[in-house]
């Protein structure tokens, strides 16, 4: 039996890489038998959007960093010196954020990526894709899949049978996610004979923010249409004790959303106790009332700031799960050293990283505050409406501030201030809009920016043209384009090319759809150029000084 399971791990290693191979080992050996009559005592702890937050200080100086993995290591190990044992599940977006992702990412591919050996050297159990670990794109987080020694888990993400040719198999909804998951659907551990279910999934709305070149041959399945028949697939057909659901999504409400999913999941769903979240940044913890009475929900944030624990007591009679009960935290990590241990194992980590992003590429005149974005024109968004217009030859610019505070300073710029002017990997697209669509998209994007709703990342503002946005006028009625830059008519009816980031392009923030009325599945794109933060990196070397200003060719009007 023992050679037959081997054997059956060896294959699946082979065929879905070592993760998953050592998951299917882990279920396949593990107690046949009822638990025997007693008390089990599990702990679940969870971290996500680390964001690239791997060491524990920062670049310039030395200073220190408030959290990182650093610190979730000591914790980790404290933990374990108590005879804890947790299971720890990591809920996504790792791979973008830090000059320390972005190395290991596009520079030093020649060798092991930092994040699989940090993720081995605390133990995760298992980690969940995130949309902004899908946005650094296939070379990437396939990479990190081949190297991850625990399983990475995303059964929402599906292969897209129409570009992959993958004959239908068997339709039953209840193994249909299992079959077709690109990433690993779920996994099993083990914990003093509690058999524990990990159930992951990513984000839905996948395809509204990222361009097709990073995701192509992955379908993205709203996590609310397969997660009960998941669930019960994983029940039935492993009989966990314990069923922990971790979902790179949002929190939201209590109603479908296809963004931020969890509370509805954790309200909705039979068989889970615990749903791990993150995606929105937002620390939190709480019981849900559902239909099998209630459900721990836990959201740790965002750059390795707290760690989500739930502690279940199991107790067994007649070889049965009787009760369960849970207690949970939300540990903050500020009040947890760094661990010297860590710090040293990746110290020559950190030096390669740091000696990468303290290269100069030129000198700034002044400096750039970033939060003035939020109340017009500024200079943080003149810098980037210059480089996209430099670089596609658009007639149009849209751009939106990615930040809300802090400051590049005057004086020489590094590689590690691109971080701060443009802190997400969107590349650079040129499509093509009618004067009428860039007029709707600016009304709908100034009908947010002026009653202050949603992200800021959703005020565009347009350079290319001369307008005038009124403050007080009606919904739709705000926007006057005066002419284009150039002094020449803007015209309506004419189109134009116009210069956007593919979070736009594909989607993201409904600009398009609901501004613009263009459905960005039929957007013509005219042209894909790199990451808009190498391009501004490209600029600035180019010009050797960049002297800001702020931008004269709009302007609040009563």
């Amino acid at each position: 039996m023992k050679k037959n399971v081997l054997n059956i791990a060896a294959i699946l290693i082979a065929l879905f890489g070592i993760g998953f191979g050592i998951g299917c080992l882990i279920s396949l050996i593990s107690s046949k038998g009822a638990l025997a009559d007693g008390e089990y005592k599990v702990t679940v702890c969870s971290t996500t959007d680390v964001h690239g937050a791997y060491f524990d200080s920062s670049y310039v100086d030395n200073l220190a960093a408030k959290t990182s993995l650093a610190n979730v290591s000591s914790y980790l190990k404290e933990l374990r010196a108590a005879g804890v044992q947790p299971v720890l599940i990591d809920v996504g977006d790792n791979l973008q954020g830090d000059n320390a992702a972005y190395y290991f990412n596009y520079v030093a591919t020649d060798v092991p990526h930092v994040y699989p050996r940090i993720a081995s050297y605390l133990d995760y159990d298992a980690i969940v894709v995130g949309n902004h670990d899908i946005e650094t794109g296939h070379d990437v987080y396939d990479r990190i899949r081949r190297e991850l020694t625990m399983p990475y888990l995303a059964a929402n993400a599906a292969f897209d049978r129409d570009e992959n040719g993958k004959a239908d198999m068997d339709e039953d909804p209840k193994n249909k996610a299992v079959q077709d998951s690109y990433f690993q659907p779920y996994c099993i551990v083990e914990r003093g004979g509690v058999k524990v279910a990990i159930i992951g999934m990513t984000n839905g709305n996948m395809k509204s923010w990222l361009s097709d070149s990073v995701w192509h041959g992955i379908d993205f399945q709203v996590i609310s249409d397969i997660a009960q028949d998941l669930v019960d697939y994983v029940i039935d057909k492993e009989k966990p004790q314990l069923v922990v659901l971790a979902v790179h999504s949002g929190t939201g409400a209590e109603q479908a959303h296809r963004e931020n999913e969890a509370l509805y999941l954790a309200s909705t769903l039979h068989g889970v106790d615990i749903v791990l979240n993150g995606h929105d940044h937002r620390p939190l913890a709480r019981e849900v009332e559902n239909p099998d009475g209630s459900v721990v929900l836990l959201d740790a944030g965002t750059k390795a700031a707290v760690v989500g624990q739930a502690d279940v007591t199991l107790t067994v009679k007649n070889g049965k799960v009787v009760s369960k009960s849970v207690d949970y935290k939300l540990v903050p990590m500020d009040k947890y050293p760094v661990d010297p241990a860590y710090v040293a194992s990746f110290k020559a980590d950190f030096n390669a990283v740091k000696e990468f992003a303290n290269r100069p590429i030129g000198q700034l005149a002044e400096d750039i505050f970033l939060a003035d974005a939020l109340d017009g024109p500024s200079s943080y968004i003149n810098l980037i409406q210059t480089v996209q217009l430099a670089s596609t030859g658009a007639d149009v610019s849209f751009a939106a501030p990615l930040t809300n505070s802090g400051v590049v300073p005057k004086g020489v710029i590094e590689f590690q201030d691109l971080v701060s002017i443009y802190k997400f990997e969107n590349q650079l697209y040129t499509v093509e809009l009618t004067g009428a669509q860039i007029k709707d998209y600016l009304e709908y994007s100034y009908d947010n920016w002026v009653n202050r709703t949603g992200p800021s990342y959703n005020w565009d503002s347009a350079d290319g043209i001369v307008y005038e946005v009124s403050r007080s006028a009606a919904k739709g009625e705000r926007v006057r384009i005066l002419s284009m830059c150039d002094g020449t008519p803007f015209d309506p009816a004419k189109t134009y090319k116009v210069a956007m980031t593919s979070y736009r392009a594909s989607g993201g923030g409904d600009l398009l759809r609901n501004g613009a009325g263009v459905d960005p599945a039929s957007l013509k794109i005219v042209d894909k150029m790199k990451d808009i933060r190498s391009l501004i990196g490209d600029y600035i070397a180019d010009k050797k000084e960049i002297v800001p200003s702020v931008a004269t060719n709009w302007k609040f009007v009563k």
